[in-house]
């Protein structure tokens, strides 16, 4: 059977790999920071109105895509405010396609438990920044991550940065064992990667607007250090 990615998965990790080792502390920071930072947002809002955080998360999810993070927090507090309140589906807009606002409708109509809300999900990359945001062990490939992956840069309007089921999971794997060699999260590796890969090529981006996280910059370094003995070794 043909393999679903282009490049043999040591490759890919590879690759995600020496671009981690890029890091410096400020990535480094931003991209640990990301998803917990995510998390408390959906904390806040379920404090607010007494819904169980995941609930929330699921709502975030639904409305994100195409939907600057700002407003994806606004748009799921807006939506869940309304649905308490007794108000209608049409009394709050919101920036993303109308099915999403239905779907994300239908999670707080049925309050479902946990695993039942992420399967309501549905969507490939919304469920997986579901599992992310939950602090799942995880990844959500989208096309920079993608781009990352097998160090190229392809615009995300290309059609290769289509990602298919079989080729989304195999990029899942490479970043979940770079993750794991890492001794971060699949989801940390990625935000860190995503910055690097960001600042070097002038990409713009968005922020969590929320507490950054401190870590321990000589066990990094030291633990970067024997990454790269190991692929240079293995190369």
């Amino acid at each position: 059977m043909k393999r679903p990615t282009k490049l043999a998965h040591k490759k890919l990790v590879n690759n995600i790999t020496h671009c981690y080792l890029d890091a410096d502390p400020v990535q480094i920071q931003g991209g640990m920071a990301w998803y917990a930072a995510a998390y408390d947002a959906a904390y806040d809002i379920g404090n607010k109105y007494g819904v169980a955080v995941y609930l929330v998360v699921a709502v975030i999810s639904a409305l994100s895509p195409n939907n600057k993070w700002s407003r994806n927090i606004s748009n799921a507090d807006a939506l869940i405010g309304a649905f308490l309140k007794g108000d209608g589906i049409d009394s709050v807009k919101v920036s993303t396609y109308h099915t999403m606002k239905k779907k994300a409708w239908g999670i707080l109509a049925e309050r479902p438990a946990y695993d039942r809300a992420k399967a309501m999900l549905k969507g490939q990359k919304i469920t997986s920044f579901f599992c992310d945001i939950m602090g799942e062990f995880n990844v959500t490939i989208d096309g920079h991550a993608r781009n990352i992956a097998y160090n190229e840069r392809i615009g995300l309007t290309d059609d290769k940065t289509n990602i298919g089921v079989r080729e989304y999971k195999a990029l899942q794997e490479a970043y979940k064992e770079a993750a794991n060699d890492a001794g971060i999260m699949p989801y940390q590796l990625q935000a860190i990667t995503w910055r690097v890969w960001r600042d070097r090529y002038g990409i713009t981006w968005q922020i969590a607007n929320a507490k950054i996280w401190q870590i321990d910059h000589a066990k990094f370094f030291n633990g970067a250090s024997m990454l790269l003995a190991g692929i240079l070794g293995g190369s």
